[in-house]
């Protein structure tokens, strides 16, 4: 019996020692799974954190991008506002001179007409006179006379006073005291009455020249030249003059700077630049920083200690080296020079020149704010 009882007391112990045994592992594996569980969970969250950061910076890469195209956009518009705006101008401003022109072509054909009423007027009455003397005599003194009204009609004190709008070399003649000189006017561009001073389009002629020869000026009035500076001196000393400057790269872009009083020294002062005026255009103020500025060649430096003419290969009024270099030397579409260190402007971007134009007319009256 009491061996029963020990046996009984045994068997149950075994039972819980079992049941407790069972309880502990299961609670292990419970723990065990519930760890796993949120560690799966935490990497979850971690990699749509990633995702959504990943998706912030390319939003943020996208507004950048579509920021600096709408600055783009509105670059290139202001650059056409500009350039509308210049070419209603322009219109404006030619049809006044047409209308000026088309008032001043209507005196001279009145005035003709009446010199022609009073001509044949003349002819009868020396017709009369010849019939009682040598008709021969008559016949030199006519040719003598109509040589002569040619003659004078040949020489014009501006390119403005050309009779008609055709672009092309006329002699010129400031004043009875003066030696006239050939120069080719422009008479289609801004009006008419333009005298070209410089003019450079293909790179044939080598404007890295040496002082005596950009005082007397080179070139050929029908292509490429500069005109001279003691013609400029001498036209600029005599009335206030417009200076257009007109400027064309290689990929097509077109600019222009007008400056309303245009003035330089003589020989004794270096050609010394004193004047540019009133500025507008579109190719940049860069003349403005020459003004005072003394004329340079690569044999006669009156820049300082740094020969300007010599480094960038031209002749120029240089005050700072450079802003402008217009006569500057690699002009050819496949060499590395740009607007800025050869031979232009400088402006908001630099590529390689293909032209310069560079006019002069006299203002009318008085100076225009143009």
């Amino acid at each position: 019996m009491y061996l029963n009882i020990r046996l009984v007391s045994l068997f149950c112990g075994v039972v819980l020692l079992w049941q407790f045994s069972t309880s502990t592992a299961n609670s292990s594996v419970t723990s065990t799974t519930d760890n796993s569980i949120a560690g799966y969970g935490f990497e979850v969250m971690m990699a749509k954190l990633d995702y959504l950061q990943y998706k912030l910076y390319e939003i943020e890469l996208g507004l950048k991008e579509r920021d600096e195209e709408v600055k783009e956009k509105l670059t290139k518009l202001e650059d056409s506002i500009d350039g509308i705006q210049w070419a209603i101008h322009r219109h404006d401003r030619d049809a006044g001179h047409n209308l000026t022109s088309l008032n001043a072509q209507s005196r001279k054909i009145l005035a003709q007409q009446t010199a022609c009423a009073d001509h044949e007027q003349m002819r009868k009455e020396i017709a009369q006179l010849a019939s009682k003397s040598n008709a021969t005599s008559y016949m030199q003194w006519f040719t003598i006379q109509t040589s002569s009204n040619s003659l004078v009609k040949g020489l014009l004190k501006s390119c403005k006073e050309v009779p008609e709008n055709k672009s092309g070399v006329y002699s010129i003649q400031l004043s009875e005291m003066d030696l006239p000189f050939d120069a080719f006017c422009e008479q289609n561009s801004f009006g008419g009455g333009w005298l070209v001073i410089q003019y450079r389009y293909d790179g044939s002629l080598d404007f890295y020249r040496n002082w005596t020869e950009y005082q007397k000026g080179f070139g050929s009035l029908h292509r490429e030249f500069w005109i001279g500076l003691d013609k400029i001196h001498r036209l600029t000393s005599r009335r206030p003059h417009e200076l257009m400057v007109e400027i064309k790269d290689f990929s097509g872009s077109y600019a222009y700077a007008h400056y309303n009083n245009f003035t330089i020294g003589n020989e004794f002062e270096q050609y010394v630049l004193k004047n540019f005026g009133e500025y507008d255009g579109t190719a940049g103020d860069g003349l403005k920083h020459d003004i005072g500025g003394k004329f340079s060649t690569f044999d006669k430096n009156n820049y300082g200690s740094t020969n300007c003419a010599s480094t960038y290969k031209g002749a120029w009024w240089f005050k700072t080296c450079h802003y402008a270099n217009l006569n500057g030397g690699g002009r050819k579409k496949n060499l590395p020079q740009t607007i800025s260190s050869c031979c232009g402007l400088k402006r908001k971007t630099a590529t390689k020149l293909l032209y310069s134009f560079d006019l002069m007319t006299p203002t009318v009256g008085r100076l225009q704010t143009v």
